[in-house]
């Protein structure tokens, strides 16, 4: 992947949405959701390889994997949760992204809770009784 793509595809969709938005305001919304798509498509071979290095990284540091996969859920939370919510501020929606945003935070919360209960446990088994 080449980051000009990703840039090219991001201009070309811009200007598409903004002069959709001047004449045809139905229209600009699917082509701007579109544009997302293909950029979404684009990062979908470094997003795998960045995965596999995580693996590797924990098969190399011992560390469970759980807790990487689990660190992945909370990245990819969000980045769906932000981008929904951008996508609802493009077309001025903005109580409803902040909806979003506020969902997203909550779900990374309780996602994190299984990592702050094996910190807190180690905690307690180091520190004297």
């Amino acid at each position: 992947m080449n980051v000009w793509q990703v840039v090219g595809v991001g201009l070309v969709t811009l200007v598409a949405t903004l002069i959709l938005k001047k004449y045809l305001i139905e229209a600009s919304l699917p082509v701007l959701l579109a544009g997302l798509l293909v950029i979404l498509g684009l990062i979908f071979e470094p997003l795998t390889i960045l995965w596999s290095t995580f693996r590797e990284f924990g098969h190399i540091s011992g560390i469970n994997f759980a807790y990487l996969e689990l660190m992945g859920k909370i990245l990819g939370t969000a980045f769906l949760a932000g981008l929904a919510a951008d996508i609802c501020k493009d077309s001025g929606e903005n109580a409803l992204a902040a909806k979003i945003e506020l969902a997203g935070k909550v779900i990374i919360i309780v996602l994190s809770l299984p990592v702050l209960k094996a910190v807190l446990t180690g905690l307690l088994e180091v520190l004297p009784k």
